[in-house]
């Protein structure tokens, strides 16, 4: 299946291919992401990393950010 994938903050297009059935985890390690440092949102509403994709999805990929000092 094909899934178009926004990358935010940098806003970055790609398409991914995945063998079906496919989750968000499936997804952020096809790209070789960190789990814990990425949100995922279709229509603009987050989604679980365990939440079953289709074909034709567009993905938000937001990089979560953080630090500060001690």
């Amino acid at each position: 299946m094909r899934i178009q994938v926004e990358r935010f903050p940098v806003r970055e297009d790609e398409e991914v291919h995945l063998a079906e059935p496919a989750t968000g985890l499936d997804l952020l390690r096809a790209l070789g992401l960190a789990p814990d440092a990425h949100i995922l949102a279709r229509s603009h509403t987050p989604i679980p990393l365990d939440e079953v994709l289709s074909d034709g999805d567009r993905i938000r990929l937001i990089s979560v950010v953080s630090g500060g000092s001690a």
